[in-house]
C-alpha cells in the first residue's frame, strides 16, 4: 500500500525526500554495500538534491543514475545529469558518489541500449534499484514516460528511447515502468496545485498517467498540501 505523506509546503516535502535518501545511504553505508540510487530531473527534486548534498559526508558506496535524461549536450541546461553533478557531486563535502551520465545524447536508441546494458552490468539481467525518487508532470508524467506515448508501454528492455515527447526537448531517454516497479523502494515527489489533479489520478491508481501503473511498486508519495489537501 502506498503511503501518502502530505507537509505543509514543497520546502518540507523536499526535506523529507532528503532524509528518506540520506537515511538510506547511511545504512548501506553502515553494512559496506554499494547502493544504487535512480534519481529524478525537474525543479522540485533540485531542491531536495541542494538539501540532501547538506546532509550526507562521505558517499562511498553511492552509485547515482538518471531515471531519464533529455538527449541534450552535457553542458545544455536542461542537462538532468548536469543538474546532479550540480547540486550534489559539486557539493559534496567528501567522497564524491559515482555518477553515470548518460552517452550518445545525439543517437537516442543508441543511448538507450548502452545506458540499458550498464545498468544490466551493474545489477543484473533484471536490474533492481535500491532508491528510485521520481517527479511527476502536470500532464501526469513520471522520468521520461508520458500518457498515451509508446515509451510508456515497454516492458522488456530497462530503458528506453522516447522520441517526440510532447515536451521539449522531444528526444529523451527514459527508465521503464518495469524497472521502476522492482525497485527496493520508490518515492515519488509532487509539489504544487497544478499537480492535484495529475496525482489524484496516481492515487487513484488511473492506467491512464504511467506512475498510476506503478501499484504496489510505489512506496511512497511525498508531496505538499497544494498538491494533496487530504
Amino acid at each position: 500500500m502506498t503511503v501518502i505523506t502530505a507537509l505543509p509546503d514543497a520546502e518540507a516535502a523536499c526535506r523529507r525526500v532528503a532524509n528518506l535518501l540520506a537515511s538510506y545511504i547511511a545504512d548501506a553505508r553502515q553494512l559496506g554495500n554499494q547502493v544504487n540510487v535512480a534519481l529524478a530531473g525537474g525543479s522540485t527534486p533540485r531542491r531536495a538534491y541542494q538539501l540532501l548534498a547538506d546532509m550526507e559526508g562521505s558517499w562511498d558506496h553511492v552509485h547515482l543514475w538518471l531515471g531519464d535524461e533529455r538527449c541534450v549536450p552535457d553542458d545544455d541546461p536542461e542537462s538532468n545529469a548536469l543538474m546532479v553533478e550540480e547540486e550534489i557531486c559539486k557539493r559534496a563535502r567528501a567522497t564524491p558518489p559515482v555518477l553515470h551520465r548518460i552517452s550518445h545524447y545525439d543517437r537516442p536508441d543508441d543511448a538507450a541500449w548502452a545506458y540499458g546494458m550498464e545498468i544490466i552490468e551493474a545489477m543484473g539481467p533484471e536490474p533492481v534499484f535500491d532508491f528510485v525518487l521520481l517527479g511527476l508532470g502536470e500532464d501526469g508524467h513520471t522520468a521520461s514516460l508520458f500518457p498515451g506515448h509508446p515509451a510508456a508501454a515497454a516492458e522488456v528492455a530497462p530503458v528506453v528511447a522516447v522520441r517526440g515527447a510532447p515536451k521539449p526537448p522531444p528526444d529523451r531517454i527514459s527508465l521503464t515502468l518495469p524497472v521502476l516497479r522492482r525497485a527496493k523502494k520508490t518515492i515519488l515527489l509532487a509539489a504544487g496545485d497544478e499537480k492535484r489533479e495529475p496525482l489524484d489520478r496516481v492515487l487513484a491508481g488511473d492506467e491512464g498517467v504511467p506512475p498510476g501503473r506503478l501499484g504496489a511498486g510505489l512506496d511512497e508519495v511525498v508531496c505538499d498540501v497544494a498538491a494533496h489537501p487530504g
